[in-house]
């Protein structure tokens, strides 16, 4: 087979999971700017993701962020995805935002810190049970803004044990990522 025949044949496999924040009213890192018919809540974002596979062909499953993407019954946005056309992919945790991860989620000096990051995952992954998904993608933000702000070999090894606590118990056959 010629590598001008195999190509299309191999681009017709081709899924793209889009992101539910894509949707939403995410702004600048100045200002958020509201524009009419921008997705209200994740069953918006769904929708508007579904006509996108509808347009495209290319695009079957959504990656939802927690806590933006939280609803009281995952199982039931899994269904309405489903009704829609799509499903839900990734599961994104979100330990970037609250004013307690100023300093670090997983890698953080306080151990009630961390225990919230930690406990935000196990949230992460509830929710991938509900939805069916198998990926968790670990948002780390856990940097410095200046160099000797943090002991770079502790957060070394808080960050090596943070995720064992995480990762082996409770999810057996998903896969997590780190970004």
């Amino acid at each position: 087979m010629s590598a001008s025949v195999a190509l299309p044949a191999a681009l017709d496999q081709l899924a793209i999971e889009v992101p539910s924040w894509a949707y939403g009213n995410s702004g600048t890192r100045f200002k958020v700017f509201s524009t009419p018919g921008t997705p209200r809540d994740p069953y918006e974002k769904i929708a508007d993701a579904a006509m996108v596979h509808r347009l495209t062909g290319l695009a079957p499953s959504v990656a939802i962020h927690i806590p933006w993407d939280r609803v009281d019954d995952p199982a039931h946005l899994t269904a309405y995805a489903a009704e829609q056309g799509v499903r839900i992919g990734t599961v994104n945790s979100n330990t970037f935002q609250d004013n307690d991860y100023k300093f670090g989620s997983l890698t953080h000096h306080d151990p009630g810190v961390r225990q919230k990051a930690i406990d935000h995952h196990f949230e992460c992954i509830d929710i991938m049970h509900a939805t069916g998904s198998q990926d968790l993608k670990i948002w780390l933000p856990d940097g410095t803004n200046y160099p000797g702000q943090q002991d770079i070999r502790a957060r070394q090894d808080r960050l090596s044990l943070s995720p064992q606590q995480v990762y082996p118990p409770r999810v057996p056959r998903q896969r997590v990522g780190v970004c």
